[in-house]
């Protein structure tokens, strides 16, 4: 089910157009990772979402099940607002309060009614591994705690929809891959996550879809996989076992569509001419010489790759923040 949709979104500061005719659609479910370098209109697109920005020209509309209707976010905003979560870059928490008492403030402004307020949070401090600490001060708390905290804060109300500004900066490895599990787990409660992040690496690996904003527009979005698949470098990698009579398997290679072949140790990568018929004749040649599957291996880009690519068409310097 599309839950939001941007149709046509434009914002401009002054003379200035951050995002241009921005069309992007979530589905419910959905864990979209947003990426593109710095200045490109990654936050402003974000606050967008969000529904604290308004668009110069464009609407965004949000989906509601109540009505089975598509409903404009920014002229319904008062009503919405209690299914949208919003992490923002640097921490929102209030440092002087406790981690509980921050989450009662949170709380509080969506008017949620007390006893649901704090079933939320009891069930809440469990989910973040805060438990022990909601009567610290928010500034006694570790980098990762604070941003658990920070995201809680997000969420206290149950949102339909989380949407993070660089949820995992400032962290170390370790701890951003508890962040990011956190957010994986939360997705898989049914949330609707949207994230932004330069940690391309990581978008990589918990994202189903992404979308990459470039220059104010977005450049490509969808399926992970899909969005990879014009990138495909196009080679295989053969894996060489003990006993494999190389020689033989050079000599069978010579029939199938291929540019070249390079021998690197044990393994033997093969660009192929066509791809489909290389797939086809390697398939049965792998069957006949008792090789495994897994030993053929189309390469896949990394999301840096692919990026790298977009970036490099406008022959801009890569920085993806």
């Amino acid at each position: 089910m599309e839950l939001l949709k941007l149709k046509g979104v434009t914002k401009e500061y002054k003379n200035h157009r951050v995002l241009d005719d921005v069309n992007l659609v979530i589905e419910e479910g959905d864990m979209v990772g947003v990426i593109g370098q710095s200045g490109s209109g990654k936050t402003t697109l974000l606050n967008i979402m969000a529904g604290f920005l308004e668009p110069t020209e464009g609407e965004v509309t949000y989906y509601s099940k109540i009505d089975q209707a598509d409903k404009n976010l920014h002229k319904n905003f008062h009503k919405i607002k209690k299914h949208m979560g919003f992490a923002p870059q640097h921490n929102s928490f209030y440092h002087k309060l406790t981690v509980a008492e921050n989450l009662l403030h949170f709380g509080k402004l969506y008017g949620i009614p007390h006893p649901t307020l704090i079933a939320n949070i009891k069930s809440l401090l469990a989910f973040m591994r805060l438990e022990d600490d909601k009567h610290k001060l928010a500034e006694q708390l570790s980098g990762g705690m604070q941003k658990r905290l920070d995201i809680s804060c997000s969420m206290v109300h149950k949102p339909k929809i989380l949407i993070l500004d660089e949820p995992t900066s400032d962290l170390d490895p370790i701890l951003q891959k508890d962040v990011l599990a956190l957010l994986q787990q939360v997705n898989k409660q049914g949330v609707t996550v949207i994230l932004a992040s330069h940690h391309l690496e990581s978008i990589d690996n918990i994202c189903n879809k992404i979308a990459i904003i470039h220059k104010g527009k977005v450049s490509v979005q969808g399926l992970v996989d899909d969005v990879k698949k014009p990138y495909l470098s196009d080679h295989f990698t053969i894996t060489l076992h003990s006993g494999v009579d190389k020689d033989r398997l050079l000599a069978r290679l010579k029939g199938v569509p291929i540019l070249k072949i390079e021998e690197q140790g044990k393994t033997l990568v093969v660009y192929p001419s066509q791809v489909d018929k290389a797939v086809a004749a390697l398939l049965q040649i792998i069957k006949e010489e008792n090789l495994q599957m897994n030993d053929m291996d189309l390469r896949k880009p990394s999301l840096s790759e692919v990026f790298e690519k977009i970036a490099a068409q406008d022959d801009v310097p890569i920085v993806p923040k």
